[in-house]
């Protein structure tokens, strides 16, 4: 089992776009922890490597009311979440693949965003 660095790890996941992909993102599930953790796991299930920046590299960190927290996590993250997060990360890593939980429509599929390239902007 490869050593993992999974503790609030999501804040900033930086991967190839083909990686993303392949494991299709964070899971979308219904809780408010653990997802950051799973597509780290699942990302090294899929044979990629994890990088850790150390200072005095950037650190990137979205700020969030740290109280509100161990509040959501009481009300939503029971024993059966954890139970299942264990054996779904042991699962992966054991068997060297990610469980795929986002269906092929994951993220924004279903909609239509108008883009804008900076360069084709007048001025």
């Amino acid at each position: 089992m490869p050593h993992l660095h999974t503790y609030a790890d999501g804040d900033f996941f930086l991967a190839a776009r083909a990686a993303i992909w392949r494991v299709r993102a964070y899971p979308e599930i219904p809780l408010p922890v653990l997802v950051d953790s799973y597509l780290t796991v699942a990302s090294a299930a899929a044979g990629y490597t994890q990088k850790l920046f150390m200072p005095p590299a950037c650190v990137f960190h979205q700020f969030h009311p740290q109280g509100v927290m161990p509040q959501r996590v009481a009300e939503t993250v029971g024993t059966a979440e954890i139970e299942a997060f264990i054996r779904n990360v042991t699962w992966m890593l054991t068997n060297g693949e990610p469980l795929i939980l986002n269906g092929e429509d994951w993220g924004y599929a279903k909609e239509t965003f108008e883009e804008y390239s900076p360069r084709s902007a007048p001025g």
